[in-house]
């Protein structure tokens, strides 16, 4: 029982952490580029749409802008380079970043989910669900997510026999959906591949 307590809290501490994370930056953004703005366009000072000063609303707008430009610069070959390397080496190891990071990317349409497939494996009586993350000849490389409000960002990885693992055709993004409903509808998902009694 406590280990469950554990793993949902720390699941959905990984999961709220960001989000709060990236809410606090955009607010601190739009704080250190509302000073610059202000000097540049004065006389937007003192007016305001629906409650919102102009200048919030021109600050916020400079922040896509840059955002914007930041994202073309990030399509450049050093800048993927050195993404590359301060996520193989800071980010890499903050637990649940890479799931939140494809999951984040996935949502954004930037990405195609097609390589992590969901697998099954026989437990007892029944099949627990598995995401299968690489293969090597004879062994795969499997994420066993928990359960729960977390959504998979906490679980563990194994290196398991291929022949004791099924591969599915489903792909991550709607088990991590499944898994945030508490299991509802993998049953219907996953059943072309369960056998028959």
């Amino acid at each position: 029982m406590f280990k469950f307590i554990k793993t949902t809290v720390i699941g959905g501490l990984l999961f709220i952490l960001p989000l709060v994370l990236i809410i606090v930056l955009i607010e601190k953004a739009i704080h250190l580029l509302k000073g610059p703005v202000q000097k540049l366009l004065p006389m937007f000072s003192g007016y305001d749409v629906a409650g919102v000063t102009l200048i919030s609303l021109a600050t916020l707008l400079g922040l896509v802008v840059l955002c914007f430009c930041a994202g073309l610069l990030a399509r450049t070959a050093i800048a993927s380079r050195s993404l590359a390397a301060v996520e193989d080496k800071v980010l890499g190891n903050l637990p649940g970043y890479q799931l939140f990071k494809d999951i984040s990317t996935r949502m954004a349409g930037l990405d195609n989910d097609s390589n992590t497939r969901v697998g099954m494996i026989a437990e007892g009586d029944g099949w627990r669900l598995c995401l299968v993350l690489d293969t090597a000849g004879d062994w795969v490389t499997i994420y066993m997510p928990d359960g729960g409000p977390a959504g998979g960002t906490a679980g563990e990885v194994r290196l398991m026999p291929a022949s004791q693992v099924v591969v599915t055709e489903v792909t991550w993004l709607p088990l991590v959906a499944s898994l945030r409903k508490g299991g509802r509808g993998a049953l219907d998902m996953l059943a072309p591949w369960l056998p028959k009694l």
